[in-house]
């Protein structure tokens, strides 16, 4: 473990630093590429829909609140049937039952 701990203090005692050779290539073809330059990029107004869309949170958001205002539509023109007919649920009739969703311990013990 020593000759690992010497190794590494002997590595941090010399920086390492490029040789001229490798900083010359780096240099001329930093140059070489700024010498060209980029179109300048025209930034566009955006249209109606975008900036309505941006007011209210973006695209994902508009489509969120769009479909949640056709199911109100929906729901309001058809209008689907009542709870007592959709569940079998009417005050006093024989359809009604009671169900235990948390039974108790006894319940397991006794192979009800």
């Amino acid at each position: 473990m020593d000759d690992l701990d010497a190794l590494f203090a002997q590595a941090k005692s010399q920086p390492m630093q490029p040789s001229a050779g490798v900083m010359a290539r780096v240099l001329a073809d930093a140059a070489a590429h700024q010498t060209q330059s980029a179109p300048p990029q025209t930034r566009r107004k955006p249209g109606l829909f975008a900036q309505i869309a941006d007011f209210f949170g973006g695209v994902g958001a508009l489509a969120g609140m769009a479909s949640a205002a056709m199911a109100g539509l929906v729901i309001g023109i058809v209008q689907p049937t009542s709870f007592e007919v959709m569940t079998g649920y009417a005050a006093g009739s024989a359809l009604t039952e009671q169900v235990e969703l948390l039974p108790d311990v006894t319940a397991l013990l006794t192979g009800e």
